[in-house]
Parts: structure tokens; C-alpha cells; sequence
């Protein structure tokens, strides 16, 4: 269970798997009446920040668009009604981010099995692409037989479930440059 509770005392965010899927609740303490704040069939990893004065929630979820992989982890903004949400690593890839100090922008590093990781800077605003600040470059890795993970779906026993995996299938026997083989 995650709580948070607000600054005024008389409300808190409430992480609940109530509905099947884990999702964020604001709680009237006084009446006991919960509102839901993010719905849908994705995943609430965890609460990164709460602006009290805009009345915003930043968190962490997996699955909030269900054409990617849903074990990425990604960095998301909504209002405490529930309107605005706002995926702000859209790129399909796992996050992690670090924010200015007044998180007017961020750097968002993402990463996937089968691509190099990525640094971009980006508004905090609208998640709108400020500039790409680095690629990594694997191209030496390639040249050399390495072989990058392959991704696939495939459909459960049910006939309908997503399954999310990867294929890793031997290298050509690569070695880098001036490494000594064993």
C-alpha cells in the first residue's frame, strides 16, 4: 500500500489494486470518499513528486501505451482529478529521469534490449523534445558479430494475453579490438 497525505491534512493519495490494476486514489478523510486519479490497464509503479499548488501527482507506470513493452518503466503527470494525464517518456523504452531543480526540464535516459540508450532534454511542461544531448554508439559492437537481443509478442494460452519477451541468440564470435581471447 502507498499513502501520501496532502499538505491540507484532510486529503491523501492512496495507491489501490481495487479495480485489477494499481492506481492512484484521492481520499477525503473526512468523508471517506475516494475519487480515482489514474484508471485504465496500466500499472502505478510508484509516486515520484506531488505539486500541492498545482494540484499535480508525478509517478512512475508500466503499460500506459499498449503498443510497447508494459515492463518499461515510465514517468508520467496527471491532475488530482484525474484530467491531464501526460505520459513524459513517450519513446518506447525503459526510463529513468533526472529533473532540474525547479523541474522545469528533465534529462530522460531510455534504453531498450535491442537499442543503445539515449539522453534527451525535454520540457517539463508538455514532455515536448528540448534536444538529444547523447546516443550511444554501438556500431564498433555490430561490426563485430554481436547480436542484440531480438523482441517479440506472443499471444497467451488464452488466445488474447500480450506475452512480452526477448529472443537472445549466440554472437559470431566477436571480440573487440586488442582483447585477448580466452
Amino acid at each position: 500500500t502507498m499513502l501520501r497525505l496532502l499538505g491540507n491534512g484532510n486529503e491523501l493519495i492512496w495507491r489501490s489494486e481495487r479495480s485489477g490494476w494499481s492506481h492512484l486514489f484521492l481520499v477525503n478523510r473526512s468523508t471517506g470518499e475516494s475519487k480515482p486519479i489514474t484508471s485504465g490497464n496500466w500499472v502505478v509503479r510508484s509516486i515520484e513528486y506531488i505539486d500541492e499548488s498545482k494540484r499535480q501527482v508525478w509517478f512512475t507506470a508500466n503499460g500506459v501505451d499498449p503498443k510497447q513493452d508494459p515492463y518499461h518503466i515510465h514517468f508520467c503527470r496527471t491532475n488530482l482529478d484525474g484530467s491531464g494525464l501526460l505520459d513524459l517518456t513517450p519513446v518506447d523504452g525503459n526510463h529513468s529521469v533526472q529533473f532540474s531543480p525547479d523541474r522545469t526540464f528533465y534529462v530522460d535516459t531510455y534504453s531498450r534490449v535491442d537499442s543503445a540508450p539515449v539522453h534527451e532534454l525535454r520540457r517539463s511542461s508538455d514532455g515536448s523534445l528540448v534536444k538529444v544531448l547523447e546516443k550511444a554508439n554501438i556500431d564498433v559492437l555490430l561490426k563485430n558479430g554481436v547480436r542484440l537481443p531480438e523482441r517479440f509478442i506472443a499471444k497467451g494460452r488464452d488466445g488474447k494475453t500480450d506475452i512480452w519477451g526477448i529472443v537472445v541468440k549466440p554472437s559470431t564470435g566477436w571480440m573487440l579490438p586488442g582483447a585477448a581471447s580466452i
